[in-house]
């Protein structure tokens, strides 16, 4: 197949992939609230506590970073630079970010002359008999750009060469990975194609008040996304399947005293109180350390289990038939008439006291009951017939997973 090399785009599209990528990364190495906008000043402007960082991405797979390449992406963060007032320049960072072929340069802090060096050219000047000759010029003409200006620019530009395309896609998805706490193969699967969808429909944006993103903007896209994909796979999938699926996702690691796990089944008017039991019996025999003997007191743990949308009488029959069967658990009520008491669903479970759940009877009473726990890491764990839970999560080291199932017989076979 013949293809006109000057429509190749393939290389142009990469590049813009990766500065998509790259945005993505910062926004995930951000703090929290710290607010990035995409396209603004530069392809990316990380707005943080002590200035701002102005981002411009290349992508040259096949170029070597030389002061020719170098020179009109320079002169474009230096003229910003250069066209702010002085007290605005305190804090502005600026950042060229990208992957070479090979770099022919030293790319380390700028001396004045060494800028003044990479701006010159040279210009072919034609004399009216048609000889060709070169004059020196340099983009520096024409602007009034004292010493102590370049030289400030200077210490606030940097470089920074990274990875080929492939490998540096792997550092988004590895950083996604950690920051939501799932498989290698969910991050590549599904959260990385919803995060770069997400970066993506920003930049097209025509307002930059528009193209404003922090991470936890991001954190907030993956919580909403994610129960579409689960449902979607309980829609595709057989139900062991499906069950498989789910339980490979979130349930295969071990559970230890580091993790404090919450349950949160969604009930219906018809919703049989044994079949809640069955699934609570289960729980509590796997993701709590009631049975165990050889392990401290300290370090001992049982999960958070919450019956949403059940009515009183439901929550009172589960709580009978839990009773009658020998399965110990712990609420917030010690005595009759009692007001909901933190430090009675927080009991502690010993070996004597084989605590295996801890109910709470509403979202408010659960969050009041994460929110006792520390540091911890947190996974909630929301189970939905007809619509997932909506909730503040108790903190940042909490992560919520929104699981469909099409009955809660089913939950057994997922944990």
């Amino acid at each position: 197949m013949e293809v006109d090399k000057k429509r190749e785009a393939t290389a142009s599209i990469r590049g813009y992939f990766y500065q998509l990528d790259a945005a993505l990364l910062e926004i995930l190495n951000a703090g929290l609230d710290e607010r990035v906008v995409i396209e603004g000043i530069e392809d990316f402007d990380h707005y943080t506590d002590e200035g701002v960082i102005y981002g411009q991405v290349k992508y040259y797979a096949e170029q070597s970073l030389t002061d020719s390449v170098l020179r009109d992406p320079l002169h474009k963060l230096f003229v910003h630079f250069y066209g702010l007032q002085e007290a605005q320049r305190t804090g502005r960072k600026y950042l060229l970010y990208g992957h070479f072929s090979e770099v022919k340069i030293d790319i380390g802090e700028f001396a004045v002359e060494r800028f003044k060096s990479v701006m010159e050219y040279r210009k072919e000047v034609k004399a009216a008999d048609g000889t060709k000759s070169y004059e020196k010029k340099s983009l520096l003409d024409g602007m009034a750009a004292p010493d102590e200006l370049i030289e400030a620019f200077c210490k606030s530009f940097s470089i920074q060469i990274s990875t080929e395309f492939s490998e540096h896609r792997n550092l988004v998805i590895e950083a996604i990975r950690k920051n939501q706490s799932v498989s290698g193969v969910e991050a590549e699967g599904f959260h990385y194609p919803m995060a770069f969808d997400f970066i993506a429909t920003l930049a097209t944006k025509k307002d930059h008040n528009d193209r404003k993103v922090t991470l936890r903007d991001l954190q907030e896209h993956f919580k909403g996304t994610q129960a579409i994909h689960n449902r979607w796979l309980l829609r595709e999938k057989e139900a062991s399947e499906y069950a498989k699926h789910m339980k490979r996702l979130y349930f295969s690691p071990t559970n230890g005293a580091g993790i404090v796990r919450a349950f949160i089944i969604e009930c219906s008017a018809v919703t049989d109180c044994s079949v809640v039991c069955d699934q609570l019996r289960e729980i509590g025999k796997n993701w709590s350390s009631a049975k165990t003997r050889r392990i401290q007191n300290s370090e001992r743990y049982a999960p958070f289990v919450l019956l949403r949308g059940a009515d009183e009488k439901l929550i009172m029959q589960v709580k009978d038939e839990l009773f009658d069967t020998g399965t110990i658990f712990v609420d917030g009520f010690p005595y009759r008439g009692s007001p909901f008491r933190i430090d009675h669903v927080h009991s502690q479970q010993t070996q004597e006291h084989q605590i295996e759940i801890r109910l709470v009877d509403d979202v408010d009473q659960l969050l009041v009951a994460l929110a006792g726990v520390g540091r911890k890491l947190c996974h909630i764990y929301d189970f939905f017939l007809e619509r997932p839970a909506v909730m503040a999560l108790p903190g940042p080291q909490a992560r919520m997973y929104s699981i469909p199932v099409s009955s809660i017989s089913t939950i057994t076979k997922i944990i």
